[in-house]
């Protein structure tokens, strides 16, 4: 198994801090490839935000009594408090990049990207840009430099973007084959 992990201030607790509208906590990655399984349970969830990117591979997320098998290319959200239950599986050769963050206008800010509250699965295609924003956002954890926290919700904020892009990017294309399909029917 590989692993590569960044916490804020080295501190593995989960933080909820208000004090700015987004912040980034700690970010990290794992690929299974020798490991035979790597569960998660957390039945009272965690107090700020959780995005999973999986990669490639395939990971088994469940969401109350439903099992959902999530493959590359689509990214999980937990919200504050949801029970959080997944695995992720050797023979699967399960990549994932994950970050957590809290603010006191995270709510407002997925929305203003297309993210909704009734949704917990978004599909965003795989590319490597993901996995670059994503070990940024690890580098810039473990190095601290100069306004790195800035730096963080920059890197959060184009994750966003690029989700926002590639949801308008898909209505879009849903939209023409639609009307391409009416002016065949007629």
């Amino acid at each position: 198994m590989y692993t590569n992990n960044a916490y804020l201030n080295n501190t593995l607790v989960d933080i909820k801090d208000k004090s700015k509208p987004l912040m980034v906590t700690s970010c990290g990655t794992y690929r299974l490839y020798t490991r035979k399984k790597l569960p998660t349970w957390r039945p009272r969830g965690r107090r700020d935000f959780q995005l999973i990117y999986v990669a490639s591979g395939k990971a088994h997320f469940h969401f109350g009594e439903e099992e959902r098998i999530v493959t590359a290319g689509h990214i999980v959200l937990y919200r504050p408090k949801e029970p959080q239950k997944y695995e992720y599986y050797g023979k699967d050769q399960t990549q994932v990049f994950w970050v957590h963050f809290t603010g006191n206008d995270v709510t407002n800010i997925l929305r203003s990207y297309g993210i909704t509250n009734n949704k917990k699965v978004f599909y965003c295609g795989c590319g490597l840009e993901y996995q670059g924003i994503f070990r940024n956002m690890i580098n810039e954890l473990q190095m601290c430099r100069a306004n790195y926290a800035e730096m963080l919700e920059i890197y959060m904020r184009q994750l966003f973007i690029m989700l926002q892009r590639y949801f308008l990017n898909t209505l879009k294309t849903d939209n023409i084959r639609v009307v391409e399909e009416i002016d065949r029917a007629t």
